[in-house]
């Protein structure tokens, strides 16, 4: 298990279409396809950042943090979670005023193919295209007390989406696993993972054979 704080992240500059923005690098290479975990955070600080439509080579989660903004004809605000399969196209992703969102990925992806024009890549039909919200603005439970979320029911594939809400104080496991690896993403507050404190938007990775949480 491997417990990624903000504070550790690689921050790298990055010139784009309309301004200057930041990937926030916790797990992982870019731009490499391997059997090796990636997870990411991409800032567009600027109204109107706009990412083109496209599709990755993997599977992968994207969850919205800040700001807000639509992926497709889909608003989106924090905390938005999008999970595409392998070669299925979506967006544009565009900015109101600015946009930050984890990627998060069990193999790292080896490129972006943009659309239209890359669909003689796609070996297939396009696959899973399934997106939720966990509200930051619900209540949390009693001290000492923990909720769950069904966020996006366990597929026939085992990949799933859970929300958990922690009172003060609140201890709890981690969610039972099928061996594929799972990440676990702070989205508010903070939590002790093995003695580590772990603020908003912090990462924690449970690999296929690690126990878990």
């Amino acid at each position: 298990m491997l417990a990624v704080s903000r504070d550790e992240a690689r921050i790298k500059e990055v010139q784009v279409a309309g301004g200057m923005g930041q990937r926030h690098g916790y797990i992982g290479e870019p731009g490499q396809l391997t059997q090796a975990a990636q997870a990411f955070l991409v800032v567009r600080p600027f109204a109107g950042a706009r990412i083109e439509p496209h599709f990755h080579d993997v599977d992968q989660f994207q969850v919205i943090v800040d700001g807000g903004g639509r992926i497709g004809k889909k608003k989106v605000r924090p905390i938005t979670f999008q999970y595409a399969d392998a070669f299925t196209p979506y967006g544009p992703i565009i900015a109101d005023e600015r946009l930050s969102f984890f990627t998060l990925r069990n193999i790292s992806s080896g490129g972006f193919w943009a659309m239209p024009g890359n669909k003689q890549e796609m070996p297939g039909r396009a696959g899973r295209n399934i997106e939720g919200v966990f509200d930051l603005e619900e209540e949390l439970p009693p001290a000492g007390e923990v909720v769950r979320e069904v966020l996006m029911p366990p597929q026939s594939d085992g990949v799933q989406a859970l929300g958990l809400r922690l009172g003060p104080g609140a201890v709890t496991g981690g969610i039972p696993h099928d061996g594929k690896g799972q990440f676990y993403l702070v989205c508010s507050g903070s939590v002790v993972v093995e003695g580590k404190e772990l603020p908003d938007r912090s990462v924690v990775r449970v690999e296929p054979n690690d126990a878990g949480v």
